[in-house]
């Protein structure tokens, strides 16, 4: 019973904040960014936006992610994060999400800039007690030099925002990107 009770406790504290656990960090110099979703949860009124870093060659070099509070919070006060591109196609990707030491949302992938196309996986934690994952692909598509979109890789369908659905003991799915969980 004991371990069950830690086992919630962990989960409740590791999905409060599991879309982002950022520290403050500025873009890097010469960088711009380029808007690809809104990511929301069921947990908590916190907002994050998830964009593409992009180099005046168009070159894409990461993803860069800033969470407010809620939607109007001060945006002097948001958290944001950098993504490396070397990380994100690296063989376990990044952590995008965690909480106490437990790593909850992973990004992986390859993006291929002169293609203008690229391939991501998400994968969360869908139960903290057994330390379960499941994981969606996503496809990303570049519109124009400076303009690019998220593609769900399932219906074709562009990804405007990602909703963290949530349960007791992790993330049930991940509306407008997994199969089947139109939000």
């Amino acid at each position: 019973m004991k371990s069950i009770c830690l086992a919630l406790t962990l989960a409740f504290a590791l999905l409060a904040g599991a879309v982002a656990s950022a520290s403050t960090l500025p873009l890097p110099a010469g960088i711009t960014t380029v808007p690809l979703a809104i990511v929301t949860n069921d947990r908590d009124t916190s907002v994050s936006r998830l964009e593409l870093m992009v180099s005046a060659e168009a070159t894409v070099s990461g993803i860069y992610m800033e969470t407010d509070a809620s939607a109007n919070s001060d945006p002097a006060k948001a958290k944001s994060e950098v993504y490396p591109l070397a990380g994100i196609e690296s063989a376990d990707g990044v952590v995008l999400g965690q909480g106490q030491g437990v790593k909850a949302i992973f990004l992986r992938g390859d993006i291929a800039s002169q293609a203008g196309q690229g391939t991501l996986t998400i994968r969360y934690l869908t139960n903290g007690v057994f330390r379960h994952y499941s994981e969606c692909r996503i496809d990303l598509k570049r519109l124009g030099p400076h303009d690019w979109q998220l593609v769900n890789a399932y219906d074709g369908q562009p990804i405007k925002q990602i909703k963290v659905k949530t349960w007791a003991l992790g993330i049930s799915t991940l509306g407008n990107v997994c199969p089947t969980t139109k939000a």
